[in-house]
């Protein structure tokens, strides 16, 4: 009788918990908030962050294949680094990667998140002070919280607002951190990094930068925007995700030899993660020399030039698009429903645009977040603008 009345029970709050699930989902629904999985829509992109077309081109393939060709052992690493997931490869490749960032060290974590969550919360503790843009994505402020660390939040890209921040708010026993992104994936704009690592030198501050939406597009050879600075050897904590303009996944977290050791050591999201295959780590290395070529230095300066053109021509014809040139375009409409509208005339004349809604950008700000690939022409920008225009094509 108790085992019967114990399972009604589990199966009544299975049902009332579910009900409680869908409940939610119809209220995001009813908000026009709720997300959806969506194949890549067919016509030219605007929307991934294939920025070197990589992918499109068809180079990356080639790589691959050429890579697989010569595979001669086990695919599957089948375990963590830690246990009997390692290979030399993953060595190389970190070797080779921490030369490209102008570092001492790398590790390869699985993905940008997994390497901003557990390289935070490794490297912060809860004595410690951290100054993050307003902006950062949400992996950096994540792994900002895991650490316990005490939090403090400046205007965006506000370098007069951050000051403030330094001064008011001391640390007798911890360290102070400042975070930041080299280029923002929703805005396009960068931070002024040689007065940002000013700011950090004069209050006894470690700089933290991301930058992946600046590694293969900013810097000699794509090495992002400290490396294009020379600042580098100032970076303490430095993040570089693969899954946009290099077109692959996983992401190198570099610095100095000892932050590699200690993440090793007490960073969760690699210690219990299996490790990649390492056949994807050799290919990471094959990419890195490929953004090196002299065709994806031309890639770049195209780039470039279409950014030029798109920012001014859509600034010309009255649309509000931030001021930045970058490979990130933001087309800032305001209302949700003006985005949503645009985006699906947009995708009905076969240009793949998405809108960018809150709460991923504050309310009032909604936005078409185009993303400039090395494969556009300025006839497809034109086109582009014409039907933001309401003119027909």
């Amino acid at each position: 009788m108790q085992a019967g009345q114990n399972g009604e029970s589990s199966a009544n709050s299975l049902n009332a918990w579910s009900a409680d699930l869908e409940a939610e989902l119809r209220a995001l629904e009813a908000k026009g908030l709720k997300r959806h999985l969506r194949v890549a829509s067919p016509g030219i992109d605007f929307a991934s962050n294939d920025y070197l077309a990589l992918n499109a081109s068809g180079r990356l393939l080639e790589l691959l294949t050429q890579r697989v060709q010569g595979l001669h052992e086990q695919v599957g690493s089948t375990g963590s680094r830690l246990v009997r997931g390692h290979h030399h490869l993953f060595e190389q490749v970190e070797d080779q990667f921490a030369r490209f960032a102008g570092q001492e060290s790398a590790l390869l974590f699985h993905s940008g998140y997994a390497a901003n969550v557990g390289s935070l919360q490794a490297l912060m503790g809860q004595r410690d002070l951290v100054f993050c843009d307003r902006l950062c994505h949400a992996s950096l402020l994540d792994g900002v919280r895991l650490s316990g660390a005490r939090r403090h939040y400046f205007a965006h890209n506000d370098l007069n607002d951050l000051e403030n921040l330094l001064q008011r708010h001391q640390s007798k026993r911890g360290r102070r951190w400042i975070v930041s992104e080299a280029l923002f994936s929703m805005d396009g704009d960068s931070p002024d990094l040689p007065a940002l690592c000013g700011l950090a030198d004069r209050h006894g501050a470690l700089v933290c930068l991301d930058e992946a939406h600046s590694i293969g597009v900013l810097g000699p050879g794509g090495a992002g925007l400290a490396v294009q600075h020379g600042l580098a050897n100032q970076i303490a904590l430095h993040v570089f995700p693969c899954g946009k303009a290099p077109g692959l996944q996983g992401a190198f977290v570099a610095g100095r030899a000892a932050v590699r050791e200690i993440l090793i050591q007490r960073a969760r999201s690699f210690v219990f993660s299996t490790a990649q295959p390492p056949f994807l780590a050799a290919l990471l290395g094959d990419v890195l020399e490929e953004m090196r070529t002299g065709a994806m230095q031309a890639a770049r300066e195209h780039l470039n030039r279409l950014s030029s053109y798109l920012t001014e021509r859509l600034a010309g014809a009255g649309f509000e698009v931030g001021g930045a040139y970058s490979v990130i375009v933001p087309i800032i409409v305001g209302e949700e429903a003006r985005a949503l509208a645009l985006a699906e005339r947009l995708q009905n004349e076969g240009l793949d645009v998405r809108p960018i809604r809150p709460p991923t950008v504050p309310a009032g700000t909604s936005r078409l977040r185009i993303s400039l690939h090395a494969n556009h022409r300025t006839q497809d920008l034109d086109r582009l603008i014409n039907l933001l225009r309401g003119q027909s094509v």
